[in-house]
């Protein structure tokens, strides 16, 4: 999980201790998650997937299956999305 940055430091200006690793980790962990919100919007604009995994089950198995493959789109090299954040949140 995402460590938070206390607010003294970022008021302060003082974004030092954050190292370029983890920053980096951040914003792919960002584009990750943005990447999953996008393919959970997109498949509620489907009609439908028919009769198969329309249960409880199979809505988990769906979500796990979107999260999984917005990591690998992300690691892949994304959509660039976690490289434009890097590039403006490094100094």
């Amino acid at each position: 999980m995402l460590k938070g940055i206390s607010s003294d430091a970022v008021l302060a200006g003082s974004h030092n201790d954050i190292s370029p690793d983890r920053l980096k980790k951040a914003c792919n962990e960002f584009e990750s998650i943005f990447i999953t919100y996008m393919l959970k919007s997109m498949r509620t604009s489907i009609a439908g997937d028919g009769v198969f995994l329309n249960n409880n089950a199979g809505k988990i198995i769906r979500s796990m299956f979107d999260e999984n493959l917005a990591l690998g789109i992300a690691k892949g090299g994304g959509i660039g999305l976690g490289d434009m954040l890097l590039e403006r949140l490094k100094i």
